[in-house]
């Protein structure tokens, strides 16, 4: 005769959602702070190989320094809980103009050599259009889940 119950905590409906959010977040957080670094890091060959695109060739000094700068901070925003869909909202914006900058490449340049950092650098183009699908889809998410773990059980009209 078993009379000692477990004890099985279980998780509210808000905190399911904040589970969320910050689980997206760290993983995106996590990219921007790697690739970002990665860059600034790198900074000579990562300007080369955009010296050699011909959409960025021009500004190759330019978008080598702002770059990595606008990972960092969109990392930071995610960092933030006040500043963390608005992180999730410059995540979308920059995967997305990457995503299209991809496209392009592919279309017209598709011999030109990736600067990617770590398991990205192995990604084909291709993969890289998916992979930027799959986290502008985390970050829709994200905004989605903040908006539900700031609500849900709330009296508080949704910000």
């Amino acid at each position: 005769m078993n009379t000692h119950k477990t004890y099985r905590p279980s998780l509210t409906e808000r905190t399911k959602w904040t589970l969320t959010v910050e689980s997206i977040a760290a993983v995106i957080m996590c990219l921007f702070l790697f690739t970002g670094l990665d860059k600034l890091y790198n900074y000579k060959q990562f300007r080369d190989a955009l010296s050699k695109s011909p959409v960025l060739g021009n500004v190759a000094g330019l978008v080598a320094w702002s770059l990595p700068v606008a990972e960092i901070f969109i990392a930071t925003a995610l960092f933030i809980p006040t500043m963390r869909k608005t992180g999730f909202k410059a995540t979308i914006l920059l995967l997305a103009v990457f995503t299209i900058y991809l496209s392009y490449m592919m279309a017209f340049a598709p011999k030109l050599p990736c600067m990617c950092a770590g398991l990205l650098e192995s990604l084909s183009w291709k993969s890289h259009i998916i992979f930027n699908a799959v986290m502008i889809v985390l970050a829709i998410i994200g905004i989605v889940a903040s908006g539900k773990s700031s609500s849900v059980g709330s009296r508080a009209p949704p910000s």
